[in-house]
């Protein structure tokens, strides 16, 4: 399916590799691979230079080192982001052959994030979502939350072929792109999901790739990498606060009257509480069930990230008459970008319950949330599917997780949205667990996605948009055997301000299995 020819980025890479056939394949690539257009041109032209493994690696560590934000501390946070998006990357624009990170559309995204808006032409149906990346993106000739038309791609492309076209509108972005929008364009010439850059581009790909690489660096002059101590090392890996898992014990009994008294009111839906609670249910490969519980509050809350708070709480049966565990014990909260989380895994037979947490500061309640919790009981090795899970934070972990830790997925941690509330700046991510999916023969997964948005904006008008239903690569999660990460990202630019559910229908094609989804979500200015 995939013709292999010629990337349209090599046309602005002037230098030749000339240095890599001594190299070993671990370096050879290291310039043409996820991270190329996080190079200036200097560093380009100095690779060129490189003949040997040795000063390849110092070249790798030095060119992660002087973009380093935080000098003196042994965790290089802009690597790690870099290194995430590739993650992300791999999971959004991979193709048969090619992972994700090393598509056209993988590098891009990689250096430049995501765009403000996407803009998609070809021959599929119109009014379709604007949904970027992997097998799963469609083309929307019609921008479908406003109605406006899109402006197809120009300068040379096939008019026939599927194109994309990402916009990165100044002020929109956190990248300094030195005008008012950029943007870069791919064509899938062959219709075989194989986008290549633009080969006659309407913006000056190798300026703004320069451009964007040289403001990342923060220690221009740094000639040398930093060498940190084993200790300094492991305090920097050490995280800032671990979710609690359920091998925790649940405390008896509420020992203080005042978060009795919060419970109790929460459950007559008395309490007026800024906290919302998200619950899930799952099951490890060796039949394990846990129900993680998310505490989110935004930081209109006033919760800092890494305070010393109380997490407290019950679950009961429907009726409040029997209390089936109870907690209480010291936590610090989570960042969750401008927002704060805790969360914990519980262990809890199948039942219909009552669940009622909350957060409290030197023995006095800060906000109790309460709600239904239905528990179904999950079989280990049977097919299935998670809830669909809508974040806007998503992040790998520093530390082996244990299986029952709260929405980490595979060294992935999910940072569910609990009020499902975005802004059109938001790239809204939508995720789910699938266990154990059939394979083909070649041993692989094959699942097909459709997504369907449907909603009421602020104006009163009614909306709907239909993604066709196309392929998706499934991940298997580290760790996990039998379990795999299906997740893509929406830009919500284009979105006006309402309330929509998103449907989420997935297939297992292999074992004619289906599986539908749903969650509700708003927009706001």
């Amino acid at each position: 399916m995939k013709i292999v020819r010629l990337s349209a980025v090599a046309l602005f890479l002037t230098v030749a590799l000339n240095g890599s056939a001594a190299l070993s394949k671990t370096y050879a690539d290291w310039a043409k691979g996820p991270f190329q257009h996080l190079m200036t041109i200097d560093e380009t032209k100095q690779w060129s230079s490189i003949k040997t493994d040795e000063q390849a690696k110092q070249f790798i560590d030095l060119f992660w080192a002087r973009r380093d934000p935080s000098p003196g501390t042994a965790v290089n946070e802009y690597k790690n982001a870099m290194e995430e998006r590739a993650r992300v990357a791999d999971t959004r624009f991979g193709t048969a052959k090619v992972k994700g990170s090393a598509t056209d559309r993988g590098k891009v995204f990689i250096a430049l994030g995501s765009p403000s808006k996407i803009r998609k032409t070809g021959s599929e149906p119109q009014n379709t979502i604007q949904t970027p990346g992997g097998t799963g993106g469609t083309s929307a000739p019609v921008d479908p939350m406003s109605g406006a038309a899109g402006d197809p791609p120009s300068g040379g492309l096939q008019s026939y072929s599927p194109k994309e076209l990402w916009e990165y509108t100044a002020g929109e972005v956190k990248i300094d792109i030195g005008q008012p929008i950029a943007e870069v364009a791919f064509i899938d010439q062959y219709a075989s999901n194989d986008f290549k850059m633009e080969r006659v581009p309407r913006t000056d790909y190798r300026t703004l790739f320069d451009r964007v690489a040289k403001a990342n660096i923060t220690q221009p002059n740094l000639t040398e990498v930093p060498v940190y101590t084993a200790a300094e090392t492991a305090a920097a890996a050490a995280p800032a606060a671990t979710p609690a898992s359920a091998t925790v014990a649940a405390t008896p009994t509420l020992t203080s009257e005042a978060l009795v008294a919060a419970v109790t009111a929460a459950r007559a839906a008395k309490a007026a509480d800024t906290l919302y609670m998200t619950t899930g249910e799952f099951v490890t490969p060796e039949g394990k069930n846990f129900v993680p519980v998310q505490l989110w509050a935004p930081k209109t809350s006033g919760l800092a990230a890494g305070s010393d708070v109380t997490f407290f709480g019950a679950v009961e049966n429907e009726d409040g008459t029997q209390r089936i565990v109870s907690y209480e014990e010291p936590v610090k909260l989570v960042a969750s970008n401008d927002d704060v989380f805790y969360a914990r895994s519980l262990e809890l037979p199948p039942g219909s319950y009552r669940a009622t947490f909350g957060l409290a500061k030197d023995g006095k309640p800060i906000s109790v949330v309460s709600k239904p919790l239905v528990v179904k009981g999950l079989e280990a090795g049977q097919p299935g599917v998670s809830q669909l899970m809508l974040s806007s934070h998503i992040y790998p972990l520093t530390e082996a997780q244990l299986a029952t830790d709260p929405y980490a997925f595979g060294g992935l941690k999910v940072v569910p949205r609990g009020n499902a509330t975005f802004r059109p700046a938001d790239e809204l991510w939508y995720f789910m667990e699938m266990r154990n999916p059939g394979k083909d023969a070649t041993g692989q997964p094959k699942v097909t996605m459709a997504v369907t948005i449907a909603g009421t904006k602020a104006d009163g008008k009614k909306t709907k948009m239909i993604g066709p239903s196309s392929e998706v690569p499934a991940q298997e999660l580290k760790g996990v055997p039998g379990h795999y990460g299906i997740g893509q990202a929406m830009p919500l630019a284009t979105f006006k301000p309402g309330t929509y559910t998103m449907t989420v229908k997935l297939t297992d094609t292999v074992l004619g299995k289906t599986y539908e989804l749903s969650e509700p979500f708003t927009i706001v200015e």
